[in-house]
């Protein structure tokens, strides 16, 4: 048991804490380098008494350490879907039931650590300044962000195919829904991989955001800037579209020799990202309907979905690696912001088109999987 114990913490903790080293660093500094040694004490126990004496900052806290807790779970649940570590299914499997719930325990918690350490420590000064109520809730949050991981770990070994929170919507979508061809990748996105399409479409509203707030307090409203905004926006996905090359490699390069059109599957393509970029769409009609007449967010909308439909035409060139692929993206870009700044909006929209349909009809059915050449 104890060499079982020995091998799952170098498999889990010390990777956790190896591979998120720049966060711990960053968080190192935030608690204690922007600080005079000297005060160091001091500033740690007026903000745990800021906490402690507010419920709303309390609140807050709890949720960064709620946010950790997750960041743990998602670590381990997805150490589990990693290529070479299929054995431990079987091994967790082989130890009791007892036994497991305490390993499962024991690696949660060390790498749940730090928030325990700093939580003990608030907790002690609570109870010194009678903060009874918030000590309470201090206890029983780190307790539970402690306790219901374990059924999930434990659900993990009975369900291998389920990945996190997505399990029971993955079943009932897959009993009940159909899903056509254009969900697919968007489907493999959302239930494989939210952290990466959340995290892709929070830069992009964040961008789009901050556009408008500059638009805003500088009172005026240019769509050419609108524009350059979303230029920003489309790039910021351009990891998803290195991302659908590879899934179409994997599970849909099969299709190329269906007896479909290929305008079917250009169809799905501009579907695709049609639905992909279907919240900035909303974002922009919602904060720009009362700035701009309807013509100009049209216009917007068009030369957002022409420059993803080309950038993700441009991997039908095999040798084209995400490298190079930046390359292209970046020129494109520029040229198409100079059309912009010109007034050259439509022309350079029915140029992307135009390239975007010759690359796909004369690339599509010759393509082949890209593969990285070796080091």
């Amino acid at each position: 048991m104890r060499t079982t114990s020995a091998i799952l913490s170098k498999i889990f903790t010390q990777r956790f804490y190896i591979q998120n080293t720049g966060f711990f660093l960053v968080l190192f500094y935030l608690l204690f380098g922007v600080v005079n040694g000297a005060n160091l004490i001091a500033y740690h126990k007026a903000l745990m008494l800021g906490f402690l004496g507010n419920y709303s900052f309390l609140l807050l806290v709890m949720l960064l350490w709620t946010s950790y807790a997750l960041k743990c779970v998602g670590f381990i649940l997805k150490t589990f879907q990693l290529q070479g570590y299929d054995f431990l299914f079987p091994t967790m499997g082989s130890v009791s039931k007892p036994a497991r719930i305490r390993l499962w325990l024991l690696l949660h918690t060390a790498i749940y650590m730090p928030v325990l350490v700093y939580a003990g420590i608030a907790l002690i000064v609570a109870v010194q300044y009678q903060y009874y109520v918030p000590a309470a809730l201090i206890v029983v949050l780190n307790i539970a962000n402690c306790v219901w991981p374990l059924r999930l770990y434990e659900r993990k070994l009975a369900q291998p195919d389920v990945l996190f929170f997505t399990g029971h919507l993955q079943r009932w979508l897959n009993r009940h829904f159909t899903k056509p061809p254009v969900l697919f990748f968007l489907y493999e996105l959302f239930t494989n991989f939210p952290r990466r399409i959340v995290s892709t479409k929070l830069f992009s509203a964040g961008v789009l955001w901050l556009t408008f707030l500059i638009m805003e307090r500088g009172e005026y409203f240019d769509l050419r800037g609108l524009q350059i905004g979303v230029m920003v926006s489309v790039m910021i996905h351009m990891q998803l579209m290195v991302h659908h090359r590879a899934f179409d490699d994997t599970y849909l390069h099969f299709m190329e020799n269906l007896p479909i059109r290929l305008i079917n599957h250009y169809a799905r393509l501009i579907g695709v990202y049609v639905i992909m970029f279907l919240p900035e769409m909303v974002m922009l009609a919602v904060n720009g309907y009362t700035k701009t007449p309807i013509g100009g967010l049209i216009t917007v909308f068009c030369t957002a979905l022409s420059l993803l439909i080309l950038f993700r035409c441009l991997l039908y060139f095999s040798k084209m690696n995400p490298e190079i692929h930046v390359r292209y993206t970046m020129l494109t870009s520029f040229i198409v912001l100079f059309m912009i700044l010109g007034h050259y909006e439509w022309p350079a929209i029915l140029l992307l088109q135009a390239a975007s349909a010759i690359i796909f009809f004369k690339k599509y059915r010759s393509y082949e999987p890209y593969i990285p050449p070796e080091s």
